[in-house]
């Protein structure tokens, strides 16, 4: 095995393992966390199961071991963009009902289902096979129709989350928008480097995605740590909040200002 590879390999395992480690923190302390803990555990999971089946793929020395560790990643690659395109949707006061998990997870399902069933249809790839330059683990392959459609929907989805986290900016205290700008630095990582990927920048035969997505990690778990993610979230300025008569405000438990309405505002311009 090369340095590379190798180098490749010890990354994707460091974005594997962090996002392990924060779907089990925040697994175990749910209970003290408020409902959107369950979205982000299942953002994290299928996350760490993409970078394990990322990783393994590389370990990989015939073409069958590969697209055995491939469908593997698909368990978890196309489900994670819409589960946290929910969590962010919650996050940011949005409610979050049945219909929409079950029609954001309606084309990762069949994601799946065609990439374990390629051999068949060739309709997600049209050519998987090992490079012929480079060898195994290196792929090289050619993309059929659906995989665009999968792609475009994988795309959209990371980039609803980072719209709608820009869109709270404004009615998001200062001192909670460090978190906010954790969400949208984990949206933005991953968009930029498949869209790298795409160009052909990057090394050719391997999916970078799964290398830098200890970045996104580390943000959540300094942001759940430093600010409390879950057990503080950000207040909108939402119509009930702001028709009260009364002047509100809302401090934290350090006394620092959370919110305040237009009653408010008013009386201490």
């Amino acid at each position: 095995m090369n340095l590379d590879l190798t180098a490749y390999i010890t990354l994707i395992c460091t974005s594997g393992v962090l996002n392990l480690y924060l779907c089990f923190y925040v697994f175990i302390k749910r209970h003290h966390y408020s409902n959107i803990a369950h979205l982000f555990i299942l953002h994290t999971g299928f996350t760490a199961i993409y970078c394990m089946g990322a990783a393994f793929s590389l370990l990989s020395v015939n073409l069958e071991e590969m697209k055995f560790w491939t469908v593997v990643q698909y368990v978890g690659m196309p489900f994670s963009p819409p589960a946290g395109l929910l969590f962010v949707m919650q996050y940011v006061g949005i409610k979050v009902r049945k219909k929409h998990i079950f029609a954001l997870f309606i084309i990762p399902f069949i994601s799946l289902i065609m990439v374990a069933t390629n051999n068949w249809h060739h309709l997600h790839y049209r050519v998987f096979e090992i490079d012929p330059v480079l060898g195994a683990p290196y792929i090289h392959q050619e993309i059929g129709p659906w995989y665009t459609i999968h792609g475009m929907f994988i795309f959209s989805s990371m980039f609803v989350a980072f719209l709608l986290a820009v869109y709270r900016w404004k009615e998001t205290a200062k001192a909670y928008r460090l978190q906010l700008i954790a969400l949208m630095v984990g949206q933005l990582v991953p968009i930029v480097t498949a869209f790298v990927y795409l160009m052909g920048f990057t090394p050719q035969g391997i999916d970078p995605v799964p290398m830098v997505l200890w970045v996104s990690s580390f943000l959540y778990l300094w942001s759940i740590n430093s600010s409390r993610m879950f057990t503080v979230m950000p207040v909108a300025k939402d119509a009930i909040f702001n028709s009260i008569n009364d002047g509100v405000i809302v401090l934290d438990e350090a006394y620092r200002l959370i919110e305040f309405n237009l009653a408010s505002k008013n009386m201490f311009p």
